[in-house]
């Protein structure tokens, strides 16, 4: 709906009547035909919310941006920025790389600034990972001595502490937000949590790499709508919403419009289609509805905002070794058993028997106790020193196995500067590889486990390879992880290599590739006699 902004007395006028006293109680007809209203955020913000158009509230003239010295603000992030403080519960779906970390703290900045002191604080909530290097570090680099933050992590006593600090931003990882929260008799806050919880002056809420909460089943989701779902502001970021199916989508969507009313079965079966007691697939407007979930929402892609060289996949083929040929035909000898049996294969006992193929593909082999057995696999440790050696930049390898990763910096840190990068490393230390990993003069490689260090990370745009050891599980996770390399500040052509020693790995990166599930990909291959 077009709209005249009079400028001189700020007013913003529409033809029509006001679409509620209550809502817009300052409105007032000019005419029979047309209303005006004093163009103030809340009234703007109220006016988006009955989908009214309205000017931008963050201009040059209402807002400095604040920033590092030597930069300038983005048309793009000045377009996030506006639509985060004109629309309070909203999504930002953005690409990685489009710099809407900056984008979130200048809005919740301007928001503040709307508030007498000390009455409207931000969470930010993100992986343990970007807490210091990427939102503690942006709100220092950019905002100096006018914004303080805290950084929630370590013991309960700790987090407590911290939250009694006199900051405007506190920042904390996913699980954190629950520390205290107990099921003693019944699901409910205490310690730490209850206290985050009560904080009345925590008003606003970025939910960094949001995808955390798309199950709305779990116990993470559930502490989420206790302590921070029903506060003024909430904006979640995720480049990827729906990693694996239109479905992801309901847990983000449950925080933020309730799903619109509806129940996870009735969106599950309004998106997908039930082709097996165990296995759900898209419909073919399955994603289209997921996206009407998820409203109201900006998405910035990457192209729109860096030209830079393309991500080339690239497959490395290797040679099994007689001791995995062996345990590999053992393997299908029991599922072809199992599967002639009659019975159907459960999703659970495909998905560890898929991880089972993989680990021997890896060469490390986990028993019932957890106990690591290591098989050899020469011929795919080598072929990871020749990828290493065709460039003289830097390397990011990703496997999810943590005696891989073991095995890859014992083999690897002989020759190269390398560092480890999973969850048994802690948040200071992380802190230090990553910087040392950005240092033009520091690690040459980083070994990293995909679900600690495949979101938020910049600075292995210092790298122009990838390595995929081995096939994660989730698509997510490959795609947020080649998206580390291939971002803004990245000057070379970058590729994602892909180690592969049989069909079901080739056929796990096909299926990663195309964002589908990875359920059947293994009795499928066995079916159809190609494994």
């Amino acid at each position: 709906m077009t709209f005249y902004h009079d400028k001189p007395r700020n007013l913003l006028i529409y033809q029509g009547h006001p679409p509620s006293a209550q809502a817009l109680p300052d409105a007032r007809m000019v005419d029979a035909n047309w209303f005006a209203v004093p163009f103030t955020l809340t009234n703007a913000q109220t006016l988006r919310y009955y989908n009214y158009a309205v000017p931008p509230v963050m201009t040059d003239e209402t807002y400095d941006w604040p920033i590092a010295p030597g930069k300038k603000p983005l048309e793009t992030q000045r377009l996030m920025a506006n639509f985060s403080a004109l629309h309070p519960r909203m999504f930002n779906l953005s690409d990685p790389g489009t710099m809407k970390t900056l984008s979130s703290l200048w809005a919740a900045d301007f928001i503040m600034q709307h508030y007498p002191k000390g009455k409207c604080r931000c969470l930010i909530i993100g992986t343990l990972t970007t807490l210091e290097t990427t939102w503690a570090k942006e709100i220092f680099s950019n905002f100096l001595s006018r914004r303080r933050f805290e950084i929630l992590h370590g013991s309960q006593q700790k987090r407590l502490a911290g939250l009694e600090q006199d900051v405007d931003f506190f920042i904390i990882n996913h699980d954190g937000v629950g520390v205290g929260a107990h099921t003693r008799k019944r699901f409910e806050l205490g310690g730490f949590s209850a206290e985050l919880a009560g904080r009345a002056d925590i008003q606003i809420i970025i939910v960094d790499e949001a995808s955390a909460y798309k199950d709305s089943r779990t116990k993470r989701h559930r502490i989420a709508r206790l302590v921070f779902a029903n506060r003024r502001y909430l904006w979640p970021l995720t480049g990827s919403p729906t990693p694996t199916a239109p479905t992801d989508a309901y847990g983000i969507s449950k925080l933020v419009n309730n799903a619109f009313g509806k129940s996870f079965t009735t969106f599950q079966q309004e998106t997908m289609v039930k082709v097996s007691n165990f296995r759900w697939v898209p419909r073919a407007d399955g994603y289209d509805k997921a996206a009407k979930l998820l409203t109201p929402a900006i998405r910035i892609p990457i192209d729109s905002v860096w030209d830079g060289p393309p991500l080339v996949p690239e497959q490395r083929a290797v040679e099994l070794t007689p001791e995995q040929k062996k345990m590999m035909a053992q393997l299908k000898a029991s599922l072809q058993i199992e599967m002639k049996s009659g019975h159907a294969v459960s999703a659970i006992n495909e998905a560890a028997a898929r991880q089972k193929f993989l680990q021997i593909s890896l060469g490390a082999v986990y028993d019932e106790f957890h106990k690591v057995h290591l098989v050899d696999a020469a011929p795919r440790y080598a072929e990871i020193e020749n990828v290493i050696e065709e460039t003289t930049r830097k390397i990011v390898v990703f496997t999810g196995l943590t005696s891989v990763v073991e095995l890859l910096y014992k083999r690897l840190s002989n020759r190269w500067k390398c560092g480890i990068l999973n969850g048994n490393v802690s948040q200071k230390d992380r802190v230090k590889i990553i910087n040392n990993f950005a240092d033009p003069e520091g690690l040459r490689i980083v070994i990293c486990d995909p679900q600690a260090t495949a979101h938020g990370i910049n600075e292995f745009v210092v790298a122009d390879t990838a390595i995929w050891f081995g096939p994660t599980e989730k698509a997510e996770l490959y795609d947020q992880g080649n998206k580390r390399i291939r971002r803004p500040g990245q000057k070379y052509p970058t590729r994602a290599v892909q180690i592969v020693s049989n069909q079901l790995e080739r056929e796990i990166f096909r299926r990663l590739e195309n964002n589908l599930s990875l359920q059947g990909s293994l009795l499928d291959l066995i079916q159809k006699e190609e494994l």
